[in-house]
Formats: structure tokens, sequence, C-alpha cells
């Protein structure tokens, strides 16, 4: 029986989610978590948004703003799981630049207006990110997603011209070269 995208997607829906944040909790242990953000309007943060277990709500709060649905102004939810894989993969290039993140956070009504964007896209729930990382190809940087991803069991990864999709949903990977 050949494997098909759907069989694939019910076999990581089958892994508990426990799991998945167990993993996830391995990968991002650390004293503290940091992570250092431009939107596409140009507003940057660099923030401690962990210390040990504790997040820190008001870093938090900063970092949902800043991955608000520009076009509306909206803000939306920011799972401390995506600021933590945002971080990890970060992490990689020592901090060295920030992660510019083109979309987070998007309303029903954005997304609709977006050429391509899926239905029931997680940017809908904030639980993905565009990125982009200056001075990096869009193939490098979905490389280093895809390593942290092998390592985890999960993550999306959308590999665009111009930007890298990241979400923590189910491991599967995409392309677009429009």
């Amino acid at each position: 029986m050949p494997t098909t995208r759907r069989t694939l997607l019910r076999a990581a829906a089958a892994i508990p989610l426990g799991v998945l944040w167990a993993r996830a909790a391995k990968a991002v242990t650390a004293p503290e978590r940091f992570l250092w953000v431009r939107n596409g309007a140009g507003e940057e943060l660099a923030t401690a948004y962990r210390a040990g277990e504790e997040y820190d709500p008001r870093a938090l709060s900063k970092l949902r703003h800043l991955l608000r649905d520009m076009h509306v102004g909206t803000e939306g939810p920011l799972p401390p799981l995506l600021a933590d894989m945002l971080s990890v993969l970060q992490e990689q290039w020592g901090y060295t630049r920030p992660l510019i993140v083109r979309s987070g956070y998007r309303t029903p009504r954005t997304n609709a207006s977006l050429e391509g964007a899926a239905p029931a896209s997680l940017h809908l729930v904030g639980q993905a990110a565009d990125i982009v990382v200056p001075g990096m190809a869009p193939n490098d940087v979905a490389m280093a997603v895809w390593t942290l991803s092998r390592r985890l069991g999960f993550l999306g990864i959308g590999v665009y011209p111009r930007f890298v999709h990241m979400d923590i949903g189910p491991q599967r990977v995409w392309t677009r070269w429009r």
C-alpha cells in the first residue's frame, strides 16, 4: 500500500500531544530562552521570554503584538511552543541576526484574501510563522528547520522563493516556487 499524504497526516495525528510536548521540552531546556524578531513593518524586539519553565507574560505579550496580523492590526494567540521553536532555530546562529517574521497570526479575512493560503492555515490559530533570516537563502533556513523537525518529530515546513513557513503542526514539508 503506497504511503500517501493522508496516511502520513493520520499517523502524525495519532501521536499523543504529550509526546510532542515532551520532545519539545527536551529541545528547549535552557536557563533562559531568547528571541530577536523583526516584523514586516520593521518593528523589532529582542527579549528573554522564558526563564527555566516559567514564561514571562509581558514578553509573550510583546511578541504577540509583534506577530499580529499586520493587515488589520489584530493580535492573535501565540502558543509558547511556537516561541520556543523559533528560539531554538535562532539559537543555531548564535542570535547574530534577527528572525524576520513576514506573517504570524492571520485573521480569517486576511487569510482568505491571500492567494494560495490554506483555508485551515495554522496562521489562523497563531501556530505558524513565515520567516526570513537575513543573509540566508530560504533553502538553507528550511534545512535548519528540517533538522530541528527531525530531532523533535514535528514541525511543518513550507519552502517558498522568498521565505520559509514554519508551524508547530504535524511533521510535513512542501514547496512552492511560483
